[in-house]
């Protein structure tokens, strides 16, 4: 069932040696100069701070607004950020140990420390760091040195003893140390590749050759293995669930007649992924607000007084794996085009902490090939790498230094014409989907307008490795297993592309509709069920194939607004309509199959716990509210049953948002569920969790240190309002007024626990309590707690 509970002196110095070093060339010497003279200011901003402590900075450039925000995002969450700098640097062994996880919860998963130290030295090294920060235009630069600024003068504020009482559990320890911008790079790094190599952390760090000659390491049968591939393993995160929903309505379908957007993003509550709600604003150059994923010094996701946007994960893939022939008697050499390559290698060594502190160099060569870093996918049933064949991985987002101007570009779009075309001249986005709207314009948009590997459908037949490229690709619908023996394989490039081996925007899925564009984590196909999105590369998305329970929720949230069969008045779309049908918790699941289900397998003869938990179920009223009683039974029957053949109806792509439906009633499916239901109970009562309790008394939010009750369930089961709600907003342009945002950023603005601001976010977010926020300079004044300014 889902039950969450909760889970240095180099700086003193650094700042004394700048500080004599000013004061030679001010006092040394002869004449000429004034000790008096005061150094120029680099950096300056105000912090403003609002309700729930949501940051507006207001500086003079990008330098003071990257200032500004570092400043605040230390201030509310050093220690999270201190420690994953530790990560991206590589060094997690020499304080933590090897063993100990990277990440409770982060975009890399959660590899022991050792494997997560080699990952990031060997792809995330010097090289890529220069190729990334020189590929920057100057207001990207500016904000990331300005963003290092601030950081770092928070850091020195505390290890001057300053904010008694705050961030306890870093203050005092040896690896809280300023940063340099190179360190804000790698973060930026790690985050592009959140769909791509992050997700192969271990497989990446532990890829070694065979000893030659070893027997065991062999594979000289060209036949099938038998492979045991899981495909929810190539998600982000390596899970299934980390995703969101977005609506955007055109002009047609909202009751005020202008454009209308939520942004739903399930994201993670704990960790350095998480989202942070800031304000920036450089008067008459940007305006912007929304969330960055923590570390990024621009908005990832957010409005202006012109535009609003969101984003949901993608289907395309980021990568591919390439099968290498290798050259006998040599496992680190390969042919290509019929000649030997070497495999280029690094050697890398890692401190690691001993358990008595002592420190041991732990030394490892890591291999790449011409496409990219070795991988060792032995674990999901594909073969080890051997004398005969080896496993190489391209990552389109290695290559991509674009994404994070594009995100800046689109903090100052004024136009959604001007935004549209932004994502078309960077293809830079790196694996999400894009949703937006623009003040005065009827239409709304939906892209997947992204970096993705220029591998279209034509190569399959004689590019997919033999024979597992298309074992692979059956059980992980578009992605290749490419013939790395062939330059012929690998991915192409358009006269439109934007880097080498990527897909030019022409051939990425886009629709512009003044009737509605919705994604559920499902592919750009039904964008639109009306419009849908026909003709792109399997690598991108699957086209007409059965949609996720999650999905097929959104739409019908949509279609029974526009029907008006929600109960709800009149039958468009508005800002206040939309803010509650999100948060409605219906599920999906049991809307379909419960009654239907309760009629087969509940009995008078069956056990009292089981007729009890049937009348239950019969009672609940199918949602998720904090107040529902049975919607635990429910979560936990269905996750036994899922995977099971249970609907009559089957999958129709004529009619996808309905099918497949019913009950299959046959004698082994009945049996199942009736197995499945009594297990379900029997768990329950097992673990002394009441049958008749409600939601709120089993399921709490994951924030450390506080046991606050949470709504909603899993898209699994049909819910559309997910566990893991973060940052939301749902934005609209009022005709004659400035933009208007109701905003939640459901696991508040800081992970300390000492802050003030630490639980009443997610208290507000339990109520249901949308936030009203705060835009314009009279709306700022009128909720501003409390304001700083700062320089150097």
């Amino acid at each position: 069932m889902p039950q969450y509970v909760q889970p240095g002196n180099l700086a003193r110095l650094g700042l004394i040696t700048s500080i004599l070093a000013l004061g030679a060339c001010l006092g040394g010497g002869g004449g000429g100069g004034s000790s008096s003279s005061e150094p120029p200011t680099r950096f300056s901003a105000t912090i403003e701070r609002t309700t729930y402590g949501i940051p507006h900075i207001t500086a003079d450039d990008y330098a003071g607004a990257g200032y500004g925000h570092g400043y605040a995002i230390a201030e509310d969450n050093l220690c999270v950020l201190a420690d994953a700098f530790i990560t991206y640097r590589g060094e997690r062994s020499q304080y933590f140990g090897p063993d100990a996880p990277a990440s409770l919860a982060s975009t890399f998963g959660s590899p022991p420390n050792l494997e997560a130290d080699f990952f990031f030295r060997f792809i995330v090294n010097d090289e890529a760091v220069t190729r990334f920060r020189d590929d920057q235009n100057q207001d990207v630069r500016d904000l990331v040195s300005g963003f290092t600024a601030g950081y770092n003068r928070y850091v020195r504020e505390i290890l001057d003893d300053g904010h008694a009482g705050r961030h306890a559990d870093c203050r005092n320890q040896p690896w809280l140390a300023e940063i340099s911008e190179d360190d804000l790079m790698r973060r930026l790094i790690a985050l592009n590749l959140a769909a791509s190599s992050a997700n192969w952390v271990e497989e990446i760090a532990s890829a070694q050759p065979p000893a030659v000659g070893a027997a065991s390491l062999r594979m000289r049968s060209r036949s099938a293995p038998a492979l045991d591939i899981d495909p929810q393993r190539f998600k982000l995160g390596r899970k299934e669930g980390i995703g969101s929903n977005t609506f955007a309505f055109g002009s047609d379908t909202t009751e005020s007649g202008r454009s209308l957007l939520l942004a739903n993003p399930h994201w993670y509550p704990i960790g350095i992924d998480r989202f942070y709600q800031v304000h920036m604003t450089i008067p008459g150059k940007m305006d912007i607000s929304g969330a960055s994923i923590m570390g990024s010094p621009m908005v990832q996701m957010g409005f202006n007084d012109h535009i609003a946007w969101a984003h949901t994960v993608s289907t395309a893939y980021r990568f591919t794996l390439f099968e290498l022939q290798m050259v006998p008697g040599d496992p680190t050499r390969y042919m290509l085009d019929g000649e030997e390559r070497a495999l280029e290698a690094t050697e890398l060594t890692v401190q690691v902490r001993q358990a008595d502190d002592s420190l041991v160099p732990v030394s490892r060569t890591l291999y790449r090939s011409v496409y990219g870093p070795m991988i060792n996918l032995s674990a999901m049933g594909l073969p080890a790498w051997g004398e005969e064949r080896a496993f190489t991985l391209r990552d389109v987002n290695l290559e991509n230094t674009r994404a994070f101007q594009n995100f800046f570009a689109w903090n100052t779009a004024e136009s959604l014409d001007e935004f549209y075309g932004i994502a078309q001249q960077y293809v830079g986005i790196p694996w999400v989907n894009t949703t937006a709207i623009g003040r005065d314009d009827d239409r709304a948009l939906y892209s997947d307008i992204t970096a993705v590997p220029n591998v279209p459908d034509s190569m399959l037949a004689d590019c997919l490795a033999q024979p597992l490229g298309p074992i692979v690709i059956e059980v992980v619908p578009g992605l290749p297993l490419l013939d790395g023996s062939r330059s012929a394989c690998n991915w192409r490039s358009d006269p439109d592309s934007r880097q080498p081996g990527a897909f030019g925007p022409d051939k990425l899925p886009s629709l512009l509709t003044t009737d509605y564009v919705v994604n559920m984590n499902d592919s750009y196909w039904l964008s639109n069920p009306q419009q849908p999105l026909t003709g792109y590369a399997g690598i991108i998305g699957r086209e007409q194939y059965q949609q996720s329970l999650r999905s097929r929720m959104g739409h019908t949230l949509v279609l029974d607004r526009l029907n008006g069969a929600d109960g709800l008045n009149g039958h468009r779309a508005s800002s206040e309509n939309i803010r509650d049908i999100s948060l409605n918790n219906r599920v999906y699941s049991a809307e379909l199959l419960k009654d239907e289900i309760l009629a087969q397998i509940c009995s008078n003869s069956a056990p009292d716990t089981e007729q009890q938990a049937c009348q239950v179920l019969g009672a609940w009223n199918n949602t998720g509210e904090i107040d529902a009683v049975g919607a635990h039974i429910w979560s936990v029957f269905w996750s036994k049953v899922i995977t099971a053949d249970l609907y009559a109806t089957p999958f129709d792509a004529a009619d996808p948002v309905n099918t497949p439906s019913g009950l299959n009633t046959s004698a082994d499916n009945l049996e199942m569920l009736r197995t499945a239901f009594s297990e379900a109970v029997a768990e329950l009562v097992n673990a002394g969790t009441a049958l008749d309790a409600q939601l709120g008394e089993v399921q709490f939010y994951l924030k450390p240190g506080t046991q606050i009750p949470q709504f909603g369930g899993e898209g699994s089961e049909g819910y559309f309002t997910v566990l893991r709600n973060s940052y939301m907003h749902v934005v609209d342009f009022p005709e004659g007024e400035p933009v208007r945002a109701w905003t939640f950023l459901t696991h508040g603005v800081t992970s300390d626990p000492a802050s003030p601001h630490y639980t009443e976010y997610t208290e507000a977010y339990l109520d249901k309590d949308w936030h009203l926020f705060p835009y314009t300079r009279e709306q700022i004044e009128a909720a501003r707690i409390s304001s700083i300014d700062i320089s150097e």
